[in-house]
């Protein structure tokens, strides 16, 4: 058991390693796609470098959904269903 798992984290380091290569080779040889020239990693523009992104902010972080949240609690408190 222990030896295939070793196999299979060794091809999946030699696949890594030769698809790098292949890139890298298609890239300097001019037989990349022009999508495959753009960076996929991370990337900072010189203007940019301190802009401040704006996030996505966690249910439980939004104010806005807070207060919604609260409000429905006392709607549900003042007028339970089944009554009326």
């Amino acid at each position: 058991m222990v030896l295939f798992v070793v196999a299979v984290m060794v091809l999946v380091a030699v696949g890594v390693l030769l698809w790098k290569a292949v890139s890298a080779q298609a890239l300097a040889t001019g037989n990349g796609a022009a999508d495959e020239e753009t960076p996929t990693g991370p990337t900072r523009s010189p203007g940019a470098s301190r802009a401040r992104r704006t996030r996505p902010v966690a249910p439980d972080d939004d104010p806005e959904f807070l207060r919604s949240l609260d409000e429905q609690v006392r709607r549900d408190r003042e007028d339970p269903p089944g009554q009326g």
